[in-house]
């Protein structure tokens, strides 16, 4: 899995951070430790759009879902750029605005693109990790982040996830029980590897939704509230099945309450919010990635830079 985006979507995420006062403080110290100022920004953002522009001259209308950047440091440089913005409060707004900006470069740069765009020209932001959508939907999800913490078995888990909505993106409803309810076991397996030493998923759960309560609008923090304090809950109840009064809910009510896309998206945004505030908290408290401990910028703008194809 892999975070592999348009470079158009680089121009206009550079764009529209070079453009943001608000943060601009944050974006200064942030880039000063590797030695860029915030008119790097723009510099970048020209870069990347003349690689576009030259891009689909060469390679035409009809395959603008094949414009996109080799090396996964671009994806990595951005998200590393993005973390330290962590503590300026919901990413929503920038990654709205990111997408809205694209659509409309897209649609008008591109006249024979129709319908939903092509999944390079999808980005999204959660938790302040830059991310591709990967689903076939409108939505914002499945995310292949641009980033993942290191754990291979986390790792592998949430790519599970994501290969699992894909399935039943392609599924009618209403869907086989299992095919909904087994997103309850996976996801409490993601939060407790996401804070193993919480010791079990559901103090990680709340663990993580903790952190998340400065990333998010007080209504989606809420709504994540609400869903994921009963996530254990509803959990156990599927695991166990036989009645117990010490659990608030029966396997058949967690069954008739837990089905459609609509239950569902909650819980996958979720668990993709926490997998990426998790990548994103990595990225701004520990070491730069050794991809990124030299100049970045130097060698990536080579792979971008117009004057190697004239």
């Amino acid at each position: 899995m892999s975070c592999t985006l348009s470079p158009l979507v680089y121009a206009e995420l550079y764009r529209l951070l070079a453009a943001d006062n608000q943060r601009y403080g944050d974006l200064e110290v942030r880039l000063s430790e590797i030695g860029y100022s915030p008119t790097w920004l723009g510099t970048a953002a020209d870069a990347y759009d003349e690689y576009w522009a030259m891009q689909l001259d060469l390679s035409g209308t009809g395959s603008v879902e094949h414009i996109t950047l080799e090396s996964p440091e671009h994806a990595l440089l951005a998200t590393w750029i993005l973390a330290g913005l962590r503590n300026t409060g919901d990413d929503r707004s920038l990654s709205s605005a990111l997408r809205t900006h694209v659509q409309k470069r897209a649609v008008g740069e591109v006249p024979d693109l129709e319908g939903r765009l092509p999944s390079v020209l999808n980005p999204v932001i959660y938790g302040w990790t830059l991310g591709q959508v990967v689903g076939s939907s409108s939505s914002d999800w499945p995310v292949a982040p641009a980033s993942l913490p290191d754990d291979v078995n986390l790792v592998a888990a949430y790519q599970g996830l994501v290969n699992h909505i894909l399935t039943l993106e392609n599924m009618t409803e209403p869907w086989p029980e299992m095919m909904q309810t087994s997103t309850y076991w996976r996801g409490y397996g993601i939060a407790e590897a996401l804070k193993p030493e919480a010791g079990s998923g559901g103090r990680a759960l709340l663990e993580l939704l903790s952190e998340a309560r400065a990333l998010l609008s007080q209504p989606v923090f809420s709504q994540f509230n609400t869903h994921f304090t009963r996530f254990g809950g509803r959990r156990n109840a599927l695991s166990h099945i036989t009645d117990d009064a010490g659990r608030s809910e029966r396997f058949v009510d967690v069954v008739a309450a837990t089905h459609g896309w609509e239950h569902l998206r909650v819980t996958v945004r979720g668990l993709t919010q926490f997998v990426c505030q998790e990548a994103s908290r990595l990225l701004y408290e520990e070491d730069r990635p050794p991809a990124l401990r030299n100049d970045p910028w130097e060698y990536l703008v080579r792979e971008i830079s117009t004057d190697w194809w004239t």
